[in-house]
């Protein structure tokens, strides 16, 4: 019955194991026999669902935090192509570039349409995930279960002619169904969001023609063991900043229909806006400082460290906002943070959530409440630091992309005892 309603569970063995001896217990009569047995059996089965117990409150299915706005939201999700750039991780030069890319829009409406799991590539890319972070596949595999709250193919709402846009970069070993949150809660406040799987530089990207590419880890091998750390370091953010100007130039082709129709004269060009959290943060920068059809740019945790200098020199010209955790308060990337920020124009804030990890800007809560007590995240609670980042970026967009002024980000701050400001511009 388990199975049927919701799947099985990896987490539930130790019940199902239960159920399954005390049926065939119950058949042979081997329990009525003898009080020794029925204690024994007794046993096993308090045993069995202490474990289930434990397990399933260590790897919970969650549910996902339920979207601020008021848009129902559709997603679609299709490979791309570069034609300019060889497939450098891949061991086969013949090969062009590939990514996954998903997108999350305001839907006219739901009913009808197949509801998406957070993982839209499901256990493939759950197992993925699991193989990346030295576990067993099975692990994390009960997070294929968790559902989104988005319909594949569901018609793109006429409440509004036009769309802006958020483009999301994941970091290093992340990928794009990390941050469902984000492009859920931009979604549904009137925003079209692409998502992007940085290929090889994601955890596990599932193409919809069933190829699957895993992270390769010798594209960023540890710095304390490679004199030329940074050369990789900057190949990668290059390699992630082609990705998200190869998905710049297939916005254009989806306003003019060469994708489908769906999105055909709905896409709001001239009010584009990134978010990169990571290395996807530094190729967010890397790729803003140049392309003017980046009108708004969100850096959490950006590393900016392996941008070339003259780049950062140069500068962001548009509004920005930079989110920091406590972990990385400290550490070689600062010093070009605080470098890129000198030389930005106006107006440019940078804010310091306390009791953060590095990994804390994703959905990592959504893996186990344990992750604090091993140092994978900051002691603040993972939805609690996650409503602070959907506060500020929402403000800041709308803001920014649809001068719809809320809140200003001081007074988003002023809500949150964790948030410091570190520097301001403005």
């Amino acid at each position: 019955m388990h199975g049927i309603i919701e799947g099985i569970r990896w987490q539930f063995y130790p019940v199902y194991f239960v159920i399954i001896i005390q049926f065939i217990s119950a058949l042979s009569g081997w329990l009525k026999e003898r009080k020794r047995r029925k204690r024994v059996g007794a046993i096993i089965s308090a045993l069995g669902i202490l474990a289930s117990t434990l397990l399933s409150f260590a790897f919970p299915v969650y549910k996902m935090p339920t979207p601020s706005g008021e848009n129902q939201i559709g997603t679609v999700s299709f490979n791309l192509i570069d034609p300019e750039r060889e497939a450098i991780y891949s061991g086969d030069l013949s090969k062009n570039r590939k990514i996954k890319m998903q997108v999350w829009y305001p839907a006219q409406k739901i009913d009808g349409y197949e509801q998406v799991p957070w993982l839209e590539d499901g256990r493939k890319q759950a197992e993925g995930v699991s193989k990346m972070m030295g576990f067993p596949d099975f692990v994390l595999s009960h997070t294929a279960l968790v559902q989104s709250n988005s319909y594949r193919n569901a018609p793109l709402s006429d409440v509004k002619d036009h769309y802006p846009v958020v483009i999301l970069s994941h970091g290093w070993t992340g990928f794009r169904n990390i941050h469902t949150d984000v492009a859920e809660l931009l979604a549904s406040n009137g925003y079209v969001v692409i998502g992007i799987d940085h290929t090889y530089g994601s955890a596990v990207t599932v193409f919809n023609d069933k190829e699957i590419a895993y992270v390769k880890e010798e594209a960023l091998p540890d710095r304390e063991e490679t004199p030329d750390f940074l050369n990789y370091a900057q190949t990668l953010v290059t390699t992630f900043a082609g990705d998200i100007s190869l998905s710049l130039n297939e916005l254009e082709g989806m306003n003019k229909g060469e994708r489908d129709a769906t999105f055909t004269d709905r896409l709001d060009l001239e009010n584009i806006g990134i978010v990169g959290h990571s290395t996807g943060g530094g190729a967010a920068v890397s790729t803003a400082i140049h392309d003017k059809r980046i009108k708004a740019i969100v850096g959490m945790d950006a590393w900016v460290e392996p941008v070339e200098k003259g780049k950062l020199e140069t500068g962001l010209q548009i509004p920005s906002l930079f989110l920091r955790s406590n972990e990385w308060e400290h550490g070689l990337n600062n010093d070009h943070l605080f470098f890129l920020l000198n030389n930005s124009e106006r107006p440019v804030d940078l804010y310091q959530i306390n009791e953060t990890g590095h990994q804390d800007f994703s959905m990592i809560y959504m893996y186990s409440p344990l992750s604090k007590y091993f140092n994978i995240t900051g002691k603040l609670d993972g939805r609690e630091g996650a409503k602070i980042q959907h506060d500020f970026i929402l403000n800041f967009f709308d803001s920014s992309l649809k001068n719809q002024v809320n809140k200003t980000n001081e007074e988003v701050s002023n809500q949150y005892e964790h948030v410091q400001l570190i520097y301001s511009d403005e």
